[in-house]
């Protein structure tokens, strides 16, 4: 299998991947390497220990190896298989003095398992399959569990990189119907305030064309006090519908909490923290009138700060916690909605940044109370009144 088949594959059928040194995958990428310490196994039970010339080689080749395979998970596809197939031939090289060179074919079934199509990932598997057997009848006459435990590893890290390339496509499947059935609601939203635009701006523009008419009319016949009456109820027609286009066209600005809250738990999980949510349906948008009738549900104003709000402390986890977990509570209890975002970094604020004083500004916006711990965990902790509705039996004030 040369660079060159290799490289045609992947740009025929290798789908847009991120990189297994981007996101969470880092972690496990770099951290897999304490793996390949077994390259230095055989050399301890060798019966004639390796000369000092011979062992240089051997360290010499392990750190040619991590070199390119850092190099290797952090490539985009196109350029990939060179660093793959210098990998596979330092393995074979390596493997002439020590048995344990057989590691590297391991790694390199793990991005071949990320990267490609399950049937390239078996053809190499075969062909370092072979390799192994031939090594082992006509190199290595002794030493059968090293070549048992080697080609253990391969066909292990070439699961692993098979099930991490089906976790990634299904979570791009699901990004990719999420983001289809945002375009569609935004689509529908767009035709909804495009009716409503029609039906309010049409009936109101007529109204102040005839008005203008009218008191054009009245100015030619003198009638001045007539024409002045016609002009101010153009004014005030012209005022209402100004006020009927805002509140149309506020839901174009307004955010929503549930894509919010959704998107941005989605980042967390994505960068490598452990998310766990705790969102009651019924606090979010709107409040379930079997459990809560005698409260309002959240307000333009109110979903669009709590949305800016969520987003801002998640930037602030990305950029600041050094944990690796984060817990968000929304709940509506005891007319009260209640908002907690806590991860267990050892965060420390002697001064508050602009993140923070603009999560303060807009809670005071929409009458929220916020407070911060800070320590391990952090915790953000905001309480939003919800307002009553009124009793539709009992007189107004």
């Amino acid at each position: 299998m040369n660079s060159s088949s290799i490289k045609s594959n992947a740009q025929a059928q290798v789908p847009a991947l991120p990189l297994l040194a981007h996101g969470r995958k880092k972690k496990w990428s770099y951290s897999s390497l304490i793996f390949s310490l077994f390259y230095f196994v055989p050399p301890l039970f060798m019966r004639d220990a390796p000369s000092n010339g011979v062992m240089a080689l051997i360290v010499m080749g392990f750190v040619t190896f991590v070199f390119l395979y850092v190099l290797s998970v952090n490539q985009p596809v196109n350029r990939l298989p060179y660093y793959l197939t210098g990998m596979i031939l330092l393995a074979y090289t390596t493997s002439l003095v020590n048995p344990g060179g057989t590691v590297i074919f391991g790694f390199v079934s793990f991005i071949v398992g990320y990267y490609y199509r399950f049937s390239i990932g078996i053809i190499l598997l075969l062909a370092v399959s072979a390799s192994l057997i031939f090594m082992k009848v006509y190199l290595y006459l002794t030493g059968l569990f090293f070549f048992l435990a080697a080609g253990a590893n391969i066909a292990v890290l070439f699961g692993f990189g098979v099930m991490e390339r089906k976790e990634t496509l299904f979570q791009q499947k699901e990004a990719k119907h999420a983001a289809a059935l945002s375009t569609l609601s935004a689509i529908a939203e767009r035709e909804r305030i495009g009716r409503d635009l029609h039906d309010v701006a049409g009936h109101a523009l007529s109204s102040i064309s005839l008005k203008a008419q009218v008191a054009d009319k009245l100015l030619t016949k003198g009638r001045t006090a007539e024409a002045q009456a016609e002009v101010k109820a153009l004014a005030q027609l012209s005022q209402q519908l100004l006020s009927e286009i805002r509140q149309t066209v506020s839901g174009i600005k307004q955010l929503s909490l549930r894509e919010e809250i959704a998107k941005n738990m989605a980042k967390l999980s994505e960068q490598g923290f452990d998310v766990m949510s705790d969102v009651v349906s019924d606090a979010v948008s709107d409040v379930d009138e079997s459990r809560f009738t005698h409260l309002t549900p959240l307000t333009p104003l109110q979903e669009t700060q709590l949305s800016l709000i969520i987003k801002e402390a998640t930037t602030n986890i990305l950029r600041h916690s050094k944990g690796n977990q984060v817990t968000l509570t929304f709940q509506c209890t005891n007319d009260i909605l209640n908002l907690v975002i806590a991860d267990n970094g050892n965060s420390r604020c002697k001064t508050e940044g602009n993140g923070v004083k603009g999560i303060r500004e807009r809670a005071e916006l929409i009458n929220a109370t916020v407070e911060f711990q800070w320590g391990s965990p952090t915790v953000l902790t905001l309480q939003l009144p919800l307002l009553a509705k009124h009793n539709s039996s009992e007189p107004s004030a």
